[in-house]
């Protein structure tokens, strides 16, 4: 399923909003940054899943203008824990002031875990220095609708199975559904309107096992290098870019179209500019923003000559 994205801007070249930056991406962030030490070990899956154990992991306080993180890792034995913490106090507090623009209050490095290391030096372990992706945003699963209605189902057997224990003890009275219901089925004989129901009781089955097993949809797209912690969905990438475009002079406007595959910025011109320098001049203004939203996207500039605008 492809998701497309498009800017909605009418107001020239003003853009009004606000900002958000969620608790869990600046955990994410300190997390990352936290994961470059490869002295820092981590545990994930099994119990420490289970009991929220899992290290590194970063309790985030978020104020008015300031951030204070709580951070618990678990380290490498041989190591100093005190040169490991100060070298992730240092890297997360850059990490977040960087990418937040707040002031980070108090970082405070918590050993939770030692292991012993078995492995290569971490002067030679290229892959270990490596910063850890974390999971990207994703929409809902698609059994979620059938999920709900098979509960309700459960529900609604729960029911009847409550009514008949009543019904059984006398203390509530009309017939048994059930003993009704199996006596029904009992002097059922074939018929040909159960061929149809069969097909349709398989195509049903096999559509529920499908959208079961789909993976769920990538709603967001990374930005920066393959271990993000900054999501941003295609809307907001085709805004960036048609904001980008704007920017360029000759450029009367700009509408910007994000699909997985490609980014497709469609400009209007000045007709007193010449095309092959329009070209140019939005491809350089759009490559600050694709360098780090563009992924493996291709872009595709178009241009059409702005109708002349008449004057009363």
């Amino acid at each position: 399923m492809t998701q497309a994205g498009s800017d909605e801007v009418d107001d020239g070249r003003e853009m009004r909003g606000s900002v958000e930056i969620k608790d869990r991406a600046m955990s994410r962030t300190a997390i990352a940054a936290a994961s470059k030490d490869p002295r820092v070990t981590r545990t994930t899956g099994g119990l420490s899943r289970l009991t929220g154990r899992e290290l590194p992991r970063a309790d985030v306080t978020l104020g008015e203008d300031t951030i204070a993180v709580n951070l618990y890792i678990g380290v490498t034995w041989p190591s100093q824990i005190t040169e490991v913490t100060e070298s992730v106090h240092a890297t997360v507090e850059a990490a977040l002031a960087t990418m937040t623009g707040l002031h980070v209050h108090r970082v405070n490095v918590l050993v939770s875990d030692t292991t012993l290391d078995t492995g290569p030096s971490p002067t030679s372990n290229t892959e270990a220095s490596q910063p850890i992706s974390p999971r990207p945003p994703t929409a809902g699963p698609a059994a979620m609708p059938l999920a709900l209605l098979f509960g309700f189902a459960l529900l609604g057997v729960a029911f009847v199975a409550g009514r008949e224990f009543l019904i059984a003890h006398g203390n509530l009275g009309g017939s048994p559904w059930i003993a009704d219901a199996v006596s029904w089925i009992s002097r059922l004989h074939w018929q040909s309107w159960m061929i149809a129901a069969a097909i349709g009781a398989a195509v049903v089955g096999l559509f529920v096992v499908f959208i079961g097993a789909k993976p769920r949809t990538r709603t967001h797209s990374g930005l920066g290098e393959s271990a993000s912690t900054v999501w941003a969905t295609p809307t907001d990438i085709a805004r960036l870019c048609s904001a980008a475009a704007q920017s360029t002079r000759g450029v009367v406007d700009a509408h910007t179209v994000v699909t997985r595959k490609k980014i497709e910025v469609r400009v209007e011109r000045d007709a007193a500019y010449d095309a092959d320098r329009i070209d140019v001049g939005v491809r350089e203004a759009l490559a600050p923003v694709l360098s780090v939203a563009a992924g493996e996207r291709r872009l595709t500039v178009k241009q059409s000559v702005a109708a002349p605008t008449r004057v009363s």
